[in-house]
């Protein structure tokens, strides 16, 4: 126990922590079905030279959990778009950013159901994030200083034309199309993505 509050608490040192959960399934579990859901809670932060990750297994999806397992912490908090991150956002200290590749995955998906062989609005999308991704790439060993002047002059401008493309294209897709599901998600979480 104390090696994990030992890790836990640098975890809380760090301005970003991401979290995401993902469902497991137990088959021998004492007084639980072996169908019953479980979750495993994951955070992760800290510099690249002393990452800390810790996983948490609990039995429940709800928002106590990451309200529990977050308790105290003041920073900024990357998740997916799921609403049991939504009552974390509202503790004081807290501001939740969403995360680009779960965006991505929505067009990836998209792209999927394109035809084949031609080059459709998914690909547009993932083009921008793509170079995005990219900027990411040429400043993963640079200083946070230069990393921030580097997204300022090189992300911001692919952002504003991702911004552009899905403004344009959010009224011309059915919300239940792939593309257009993709779209929304991106629309959804804008606000919390674009935070460079």
């Amino acid at each position: 126990q104390p090696l994990l509050n030992l890790m836990r608490d640098r975890l809380f040192e760090s301005p970003v922590i991401h979290c995401d959960e993902t469902r497991v399934q137990v088959l021998k579990e004492p007084d639980r079905d072996p169908t019953s859901q479980s979750w495993m809670w994951v955070q992760a932060s800290g510099p690249p030279d002393r990452k800390v990750v810790l996983f948490d297994y609990t039995t429940s999806r709800a928002q106590e959990v990451p309200l529990c397992l977050l308790e105290s912490y003041c920073g900024y908090v990357m998740t997916d778009d799921y609403a049991g991150y939504n009552a974390l956002a509202l503790q004081p200290g807290v501001e939740r950013l969403a995360c680009m590749a779960h965006a991505r995955r929505k067009f990836v998906e998209a792209k999927k159901v394109q035809p084949q062989g031609k080059t459709g609005r998914a690909d547009l999308a993932l083009a921008c994030i793509n170079k995005l991704y990219g900027v990411e790439r040429e400043l993963r060993d640079v200083s946070d200083e230069q990393r921030y002047i580097g997204r300022q002059e090189k992300s911001l401008p692919e952002l504003a034309k991702l911004k552009a493309w899905m403004e344009k294209t959010q009224p011309q897709v059915t919300s239940q199309s792939a593309l257009g599901k993709a779209v929304n998600y991106l629309a959804h979480n804008w606000s919390r993505i674009e935070r460079y």
